[in-house]
């Protein structure tokens, strides 16, 4: 591409900035549009920037054109966990949205090993090329299943009647602030430290495996795959756990992975600190914590930045209101984008002063504090089901 360390940094700054400012904006662009629109044309606007960011050499024209692909991609993963989770009942939702979710590391795989094919024999044009076809060949389809499911059936004459007093309703909850859900301030501060773990790995992997680890690019690559490999049982792992043996108890379930999550990180340092005293490769060690981290982390990536804000609106009793739900998701989601700008400078820093032990430790103790971090959210969880069970039992 010819392009220096620091432009590349700009380019993915400019997209993860928009990335969040799009998804702090979600709400609103749902109260103005409903759901169905932005996420088809979230998916045809991306999917033309990207491949017009194969035609373009200078660097502040692809900052421009990646901005908007951030802004424009920000709704999506919000939105479609909301289309998944709004399929399905309560007692059902975590299994449902943790499979769904896997398809953030299933494609990530596939993403990789396709730009890989088309790099090796088109070059990195092509790449953006293609990817930007693949993506916009899916908005006339998901146009199709959105707006065809969401086509308004025929109401009875008494429900008619009602619903001037059901608009007026709808419009007031949708006036109330993301911000003052019970638990929702606990979920962000949560998912901000699980983001800025999991993109820092994401981020960082293949360098430090060919950096400190030894190995070669291309076992790099395939070294760092495992990582999703294993986020993607974590994440069907979490989902199964929820819904029974927690109850559906979506938040609580989280709590216990986030600790594992600490402790595999710590564990990871522990081996840097071990190899530095040896004088020992251990590679093995490296690549089980890696595995270990990527199985712990992504039920709560998962769950944190996905149906969780959906739970906390049916906890306040606004299950009907949609662009709440969006609101809230959107917040949730914004909150975790900014933890990957942060862990963008933060990173190399760590690194430098206090090496990748350090780095792990840190990281360890992140994951600790975003355990606690959803304590008030798990506690606003457990008593909403209480009340929800007494109901029951008195109906």
């Amino acid at each position: 591409m010819g392009l220096s360390l620091a432009a590349l940094g700009g380019i993915d700054t400019a997209m993860l900035t928009m990335y969040a400012v799009g998804q702090f904006m979600t709400g609103s662009i749902v109260a103005m549009f409903g759901r169905a629109i932005p996420l088809i044309f979230g998916f045809l606007a991306c999917g033309g920037l990207t491949a017009a960011f194969g035609f373009v050499s200078e660097a502040k024209h692809m900052s421009f054109l990646w901005g908007l692909v951030g802004i424009f991609a920000a709704s999506v993963n919000p939105l479609l966990v909301l289309f998944v989770a709004d399929l399905f009942p309560a007692s059902m939702r975590a299994t449902a949205v943790g499979l769904w979710q896997t398809s953030q590391q299933v494609g990530g795989v596939a993403a990789n090993t396709v730009a890989s094919a088309v790099l090796a024999s088109k070059g990195w044009r092509a790449v953006f090329k293609v990817s930007g076809a693949t993506v916009a060949t899916f908005a006339p389809v998901l146009a199709f299943a959105l707006l065809s499911s969401s086509k308004p059936k025929a109401a009875p004459a008494a429900a008619s009647k009602a619903k001037p007093k059901a608009a007026t309703a709808v419009k007031a909850a949708s006036s109330i602030s993301p911000l003052t859900l019970p638990g929702l301030k606990s979920v962000g501060a949560a998912y901000t430290l699980v983001k800025m773990s999991r993109y820092c790995l994401m981020f960082w992997l293949p360098y430090f495996l060919t950096k400190h680890v030894g190995l070669s690019s291309a076992s790099a690559g395939t070294m760092a795959a495992i990582f999703d490999v294993a986020g993607v049982l974590g994440s069907i792992a979490t989902g199964f756990l929820c819904d029974g043996v927690f109850g559906g108890h979506m938040i609580a379930t989280v709590f216990p992975f986030l600790a594992a999550t600490a402790a595999a990180f710590g564990g990871w340092g522990a081996v840097c600190v071990a190899e530095k005293v040896s004088g020992k490769s251990l590679k093995s060690l490296h690549i089980a914590a890696m595995a270990l981290v990527g199985f712990t982390i992504a039920g709560p990536d998962s769950v944190l930045g996905g149906a969780a804000s959906r739970n906390l609106c049916d906890y306040a009793g606004r299950s009907s209101d949609t662009a709440l739900a969006a609101a809230a998701s959107g917040l949730v989601n914004g909150f975790g984008s900014v933890g990957a700008i942060l862990q963008g400078g933060l990173t190399a820093k760590l690194v430098d002063a206090v090496g990748w032990s350090g780095l792990f430790l840190t990281l360890a103790a992140a994951m600790a504090l975003a355990a606690g971090a959803t304590l008030p959210a798990i506690m606003v969880e457990a008593s909403a089901k209480k009340a929800a069970a007494g109901q029951k039992a008195r109906a």
